[in-house]
């Protein structure tokens, strides 16, 4: 896949902070491009420096929102870079988004997600280029 975009990052509900999984959001640069909803691996340039994450497009539909959202949870990432330009390249779909029944479904699932976004950096050396 590796699509490559770049946005800046913005405040968000917060929602995946209280999870243990908090994310940056995108507001992306250029709006006429297109990224299909689902859970993804990603890389992220912040700084000219590269970080692995897991990003997620999608309206949010276990909390019945409409909006669309652009949010990556960088692993191993803890920095306050709110207002920030950032880079990042899709790599990989870990699967499409789903509507939970409830909040513990969805943390649970993103649990399996971040492992699963794990196993795929373990198994893949991907370069990271603009």
């Amino acid at each position: 896949m590796q699509e490559k975009f770049w946005g800046k990052v913005i405040h968000g509900l917060g929602k995946g902070k209280n999870f243990g999984f908090a994310t940056i959001n995108i507001q992306m640069i250029d709006s006429t491009l297109h990224i299909n909803k689902g859970v993804y691996a990603a890389l992220v340039t912040i700084h000219n420096q590269t970080f692995k994450g897991m990003l997620y497009v999608g309206t949010r539909p276990t909390f019945e929102l409409q909006k669309m959202s652009i949010e990556i949870h960088i692993l191993d990432f803890k920095e306050d870079i709110y207002n920030q330009q950032i880079f990042f390249q899709i790599l990989h779909k870990i699967r499409e988004e789903i509507k939970f029944n409830n909040e513990d479904q969805l943390i649970k699932q993103l649990h399996q997600d971040k492992k699963m976004v794990y196993n795929y950096f373990q198994n893949n050396h991907t370069p990271f280029s603009f």
